[in-house]
């Protein structure tokens, strides 16, 4: 069984790696906050507006239980998820988690130049930028490396991560 699960800050790389890893291995790739956004028909920010964050973060703990149902997907985590209650322990238990580790002024150039909407930055400018994601990373490396790998940017290829995959599912025998 292939399970792929991407993790990392908001601007890492998941979408985008995660759609290349899933058509290269030939399974179904899945954004976790598109899927909540469609089964609740709003936006993940009107989902924290109207119901808050800790709701939320509850779906997405139901979400990855859920996901123990399915056999092969490449999974890409919103940046907040494996950060709360027992959310990373899951993401390890039903896959093999890869932590895309990315610098925060490497952070701040790709979402400040994003055409992605992103609520929890929306008014920030490039100055105001890095504190916040230098603060906010600091927080979240804690769960983040608790990753089974981490991969560091030159790392962050569909080769290498699909290679980690086969080893992980057919570890090379000793004779």
């Amino acid at each position: 069984m292939r399970r792929v699960i991407l993790i990392g800050f908001m601007g890492a790389g998941k979408s985008t790696l995660g759609k290349k890893i899933a058509s290269r291995m030939g399974i179904p790739f899945i954004d976790s906050d598109l899927e909540i956004e469609t089964h609740f028909q709003k936006s993940i920010g009107d989902i924290f507006t109207e119901n808050g964050e800790s709701f939320f973060r509850t779906l997405e703990t139901e979400y990855i239980e859920a996901l123990d149902l399915r056999d092969n997907f490449v999974l890409a985590t919103g940046g907040g998820m494996p950060c709360f209650g027992r959310n990373m322990e899951l993401l390890n238990s039903i896959g093999t988690t890869f932590y895309l580790n990315r610098s925060p002024k490497e952070l701040v150039h790709r979402l400040y130049h994003s055409k992605t909407s992103r609520p929890l930055i929306a008014g920030l400018d490039e100055e105001e930028l890095l504190p916040f994601i230098e603060n906010r990373l600091a927080l979240r490396e804690e769960y983040y490396k608790k990753s089974s790998v981490i991969l560091s940017r030159d790392e962050q290829t569909p080769d290498v991560i699909e290679n980690f995959t086969e080893l992980l599912l057919h570890p090379l025998q000793k004779n």
